[in-house]
């Protein structure tokens, strides 16, 4: 019964991503998608898709990461 309790608590815990020494409210992009470092100094994802799922990119402009739309030149002929 011990065993079963144990499994059953262990299914629910989360997957954290491994420490990497960032410094807590950091962010940046990895792998096309915008993260944010933890206060347990961890990279977490904002977000569920990458930034090319939508159509964007992911920028990191003034300390904030976020997926920013394709810039389009007006000028370009086709």
């Amino acid at each position: 019964m011990r065993l079963i309790l144990l499994a059953l608590l262990l299914a629910g815990c989360p997957r954290l991503p491994p420490v990497s020494g960032c410094n807590p409210g950091a962010q940046a992009c990895i792998a096309d998608a915008p993260h944010v470092c933890s206060t347990s100094q961890r990279w977490e994802r904002a977000g569920d898709l990458a930034c090319s799922a939508v159509g964007g990119m992911c920028v990191v402009l003034e300390g904030r990461a976020y997926c920013a739309a394709p810039v389009v030149d007006a000028g370009a002929s086709e």
